[in-house]
């Protein structure tokens, strides 16, 4: 006979028991055995299990989408064509430790500890010096060119790729938009990461490592021209030496797309000339939400035509003009309030307002005094919220824009893993295990890349950034027990909601 369910009160409360009848062979009788579900709430069964005890419940559902990335595009499989399983998990918790939960090596036993991925990914090294070793090994082997080789294969992915080339620098602090580094970031850091980026899947498919500036970027013009990457488009950084490079880059004929300083002669002379036709209704465009006015031009570089385009963002531009005034302003007010003999006005000045210096000038005439550089300060300003792109090839002023700003995205993520571990291996040497931080740092970028794509698909309300989703699942743990159970025991429709694009709670076992 079937099952059925029973109510019973007890001092005034409800609870249910699963009643199954069943026929005693040995009395030839009928028999009823009785499981308790749990109290009456609304019709449901509501059974309160005992709290886990401490070092009992275990960190998952933060780490869930990280799970998922991995399993659903095979990293693991890819991982294990060069490297032991031992090496693979312990290079997967590395990149989702960075993602999600980043802590020094000596401190990284503790946190697998207080995680159900140790369990999910069993045998992964938490010893400081077996860290340390592994990196070496991963920097001395072609770990990562059998990874760029074997995660397209396994994956299927279009035969499209930009060739995006990575700086481990924050150009975003030195300058703003455009991607200007310093000369002490360039010569401090010694390899230069290349990106294979597949533009239709919007996957980083593979990286490779160079030593200078101009071997990745003669290595990638010899990668398109012969026709092993067909349909490529170089992508690179911009910095002091790139004006010297890009004449290469034109005389190449290969396809490429760059953001240029905004000062860099052939943009800057067109921003100048800017009129009222710019602003024309015909040239608006919507860029990320934001209105915007779009202007294409052909500038002559070493005697070539190429072609560009300016991208000028209203409201950036309002933004920093109040920021820039403000600073100007405050400098100003700091310098004539403290500074009164003429003897200290240049050295005040320089130390005063450091990157502002130019927008000011020494008056001596009647006594010496400050006053602005009514010429810079216009030259700045017709800067503020304009940004370009220099091109060759047929695209569109979206496609071109989409790209740069991935690349300062991957650059960015990569610049913060990179300087992780850099700040956790200060008092070593770094050469020695350079490849392997760069190669965690790239699968940890590819892993939150890989789950930032679910996320633009799945359009779940109120959860559309990677923060908002890890901040989501963060309530979701797991008890030990001889049968581990998640916890809260039932869900939230978010989190189901949420789940149902990440494949689920992963499969929890003693």
């Amino acid at each position: 006979m079937k099952p059925f369910i029973r109510t019973k009160v007890i001092k005034g409360n409800e609870y249910l028991y699963e009643i199954t009848p069943f026929l005693d062979p040995d009395s030839g009788k009928w028999k009823q055995k009785t499981r308790y579900l749990g109290k009456n709430v609304n019709g449901e069964p509501v059974r309160r299990d005992k709290p886990g005890k401490p070092g009992q419940i275990f960190d998952l559902g933060q780490y869930i989408p990280a799970y998922w990335a991995v399993r659903e595009y095979q990293i693991s499989e890819v991982l294990l064509s060069g490297c032991s399983p031992e090496e693979t998990n312990t290079l997967i918790l590395l990149a989702i430790n960075r993602l999600i939960a980043p802590c020094p090596p000596a401190n990284l036993q503790s946190w697998m500890s207080g995680t159900y991925l140790s369990r999910l990914f069993p045998g992964a090294l938490s010893d400081p010096d077996e860290i340390r070793h592994l990196l070496e090994s991963v920097s001395d082997r072609p770990v990562a060119e059998i990874f760029t080789q074997m995660f397209s294969l396994i994956n299927k992915l279009s035969d499209k790729r930009v060739l995006m080339i990575i700086q481990n620098c924050n150009a975003h602090r030195a300058g703003g938009t455009n991607e200007c580094s310093l000369y002490a970031d360039f010569l401090r850091h010694e390899i230069v990461l290349r990106i294979l980026y597949d533009p239709v899947t919007k996957i980083p498919a593979g990286c490779e490592f160079f030593s200078f500036q101009r071997v990745v970027l003669d290595n990638s013009i010899q990668q398109i021209s012969s026709g092993r990457i067909p349909g490529g488009v170089i992508v690179p950084y911009w910095d002091y030496m790139t004006p010297s490079l890009i004449n290469q880059l034109i005389k190449s004929g290969c396809p490429f797309i760059i953001r240029p300083d905004i000062r860099y002669g052939p943009v800057s002379s067109f921003i100048s000339s800017w009129g009222v036709q710019t602003y024309h209704p015909a040239n608006i465009r919507y860029y990320h939400g934001q209105t915007c006015y779009i202007r294409s031009f052909n500038p002559v570089i070493d005697g070539v035509p190429i072609k560009g385009y300016i991208l000028h963002d209203i409201r950036k531009e309002q933004s920093d003009r109040v920021t820039f005034h403000k600073n100007l302003q405050n400098i100003r007010d700091y310098i004539s309030e403290s500074l009164y003999e003429k003897g200290i006005f240049y050295e005040g000045l320089t130390n005063a307002a450091g990157p502002y210096e130019d927008f000011f000038k020494v008056e001596e005439t009647g006594g010496a005094s400050i006053r602005k550089d009514e010429v810079a300060i216009s030259a700045a300003m017709n800067r503020f919220g304009r940004s370009g792109v220099l091109y060759t090839g047929d695209y569109s002023w979206e496609e071109c824009f989409n790209l740069v700003d991935t690349r300062v995205e991957l650059e960015r993520e990569i610049s913060r893993c990179i300087g992780l571990f850099e700040s956790d291996y200060q008092t070593l040497r770094i050469d020695r295990i350079r490849k392997g931080m760069y190669f965690v740092a790239f699968l940890t970028t590819l892993i939150r890349q890989l789950i930032i794509n679910r996320l633009d698909t799945a359009r779940i309300p109120n959860v559309s950034t990677f923060e908002a989703l890890i901040t989501e699942l963060t309530p979701i743990h797991v008890v030990k027990s001889y049968k581990p159970v998640i916890v809260p025991e039932r869900l939230q429709r978010e989190h189901k909601t949420i789940l149902s694009f990440f494949g689920g709670l992963p499969q929890i076992s003693g």
